[in-house]
């Protein structure tokens, strides 16, 4: 048996038959006839003890970071903020200059409510270092929800060492944070952050932006626009098409049409391109024709108004002329001709004509008045109407007064001899030479309502 083992004269092993193998350290052979030395199972058991195990979901992975980078995953993890709203320092970040990007978002918002869909925010974060000159970078805050982060703000501790603050409301707990950052950077987030009420002092201010959506709708302001509630417009404004008018004006469907304004407390109106007119704080003043289906009116209460009812045969014109001879007439004319004008002489007196009949109640020249009746009040007539004159003053009536019989015969006497008084008649019988006696009566006149006897006749 000795003297076999010695010899080569034996079968080799195969994986059907027992037999002789022969040794191998080799890591990578697929031989089914060499036998693995404890070199090689060295090599094979540090080969597995550096691989992962599936039952530890990651876990055992000594550079987390790194390898979510290495298979471009984007690293996750959880935030909490305090019960308060204020500053919190969420991060610190290695910028290199000129080479550096890094970019945290934030899933979640201010409070816990049902209902209050914007507290599902979504706030990005975007930091990009400087060229060098000068040294720094650049943060920039992206809101897409009112409970999102507000502002971000930094501080350079050293070098390319920066602590990223964020201001966000209350009751911001357990919010979802992504990162990522360019190979020649770094990002440590933190999950529960240092808080500050106030922005720290030593701190510099990035710059917000909001990401207008159906939530974040925004302002006139935000856009340029005039507000529903008023604002300034700079420069001229066109309605439906350009302004040709420029300055501080308005134009309406035709560019050379609208308002301008012409001066201090002077609205200009315009018609294509003409100065038709302008409004300043005595009034509207306007240099062409004023067209109107309805009617004029001027007076604050109590109005004076200037209409027509449209159904006249001609048309009427008042107007205003003057000349040498007249200086000031005021003139009311139709299609015929004028009716009336109040002229104003060289001399300062003024005259009154119409040009046809004038009906009035009453008609006054001075103090004279001529009534409808035909009576005439006047200082003449004593202040007092003429027909009271004439009643008060002229005889309007005359008569004899009762009569009076008198028996003259065989009497001697004279016969009436009472102012006034007028024989009326004699009388005398058939005998003697004598009249027997006359009959007289007082002679009479009415001024007014009374009866006056005439004075004088005696002797």
């Amino acid at each position: 048996m000795r003297k076999h083992e010695q010899s080569r004269n034996h079968p080799d092993a195969t994986t059907r038959e027992k037999g002789f193998v022969q040794l191998s350290s080799e890591t990578n052979s697929d031989s089914e006839t060499l036998a693995a030395t404890p070199k090689a199972l060295k090599a094979a058991m540090d080969n597995a003890n550096g691989r992962l195990a599936k039952n530890s979901n990651g876990g055992d992975i000594p550079d987390k970071k790194q390898f979510a980078r290495t298979i471009g995953a984007v690293t996750s993890t959880n935030i909490t903020f305090n019960n308060a709203s204020g500053w919190y320092k969420i991060a610190t970040v290695v910028m290199p200059q000129a080479t550096s990007t890094a970019v945290i978002k934030l899933y979640g918002g201010a409070g816990f409510n049902v209902g209050f869909f914007e507290q599902a925010a979504i706030s990005e974060l975007v930091l990009r270092a400087g060229n060098g000159s000068p040294v720094g970078i650049t943060a920039t805050l992206w809101r897409r929800s009112p409970t999102s982060a507000n502002e971000v703000a930094w501080v350079n501790t050293s070098g390319d060492n920066y602590d990223i603050y964020i201001n966000i409301g209350q009751h911001a707990y357990w919010l979802i944070a992504q990162y990522d950052y360019t190979g020649n950077s770094n990002v440590t987030l933190y999950s529960i952050p240092e808080y500050s009420s106030v922005q720290p002092g030593n701190s510099t201010s990035g710059q917000t932006y909001t990401l207008f959506n159906s939530l974040m709708k925004p302002t006139a302001g935000d856009v340029g626009a005039l507000p529903i509630t008023g604002g300034q417009l700079n420069g001229p404004l066109g309605i439906g098409t350009d302004n040709a008018l420029g300055g501080n004006s308005i134009v309406l469907g035709d560019n050379d049409t609208g308002f301008k304004q012409d001066g201090d407390g002077i609205l200009g109106i315009y018609a294509n391109n003409a100065r038709v007119g302008y409004i300043d704080n005595s009034g509207l003043h306007l240099s062409v024709d004023v067209l109107t289906n309805g009617g004029i009116r001027a007076g604050d209460g109590k109005r004076l108004s200037l209409t027509s009812n449209n159904n006249s045969t001609m048309t009427a014109t008042f107007n205003l002329w003057g000349d040498a001879n007249r200086p000031t007439v005021i003139e009311l004319d139709d299609d015929q001709g004028w009716h009336l004008y109040s002229q104003r002489n060289p001399d300062g007196s003024i005259v009154f004509t119409v040009n046809g009949d004038i009906t009035a109640n009453t008609l006054r020249a001075g103090g004279a008045i001529y009534h409808n009746n035909g009576d005439i009040f006047g200082s003449l007539w004593g202040n007092d109407w003429l027909s009271t004159w004439i009643n008060n003053n002229l005889v309007l009536d005359v008569q004899l007064g009762a009569g009076t019989s008198v028996t003259t015969w065989n009497n001697a006497g004279s016969w009436p001899n009472t102012p006034g008084y007028v024989v009326t008649s004699v009388w005398k019988d058939n005998q003697g030479e004598n009249i027997d006696g006359i009959n007289y009566a007082p002679l009479q006149k009415r001024v007014g309502n009374q009866w006056y006897t005439v004075q004088g006749g005696t002797v």
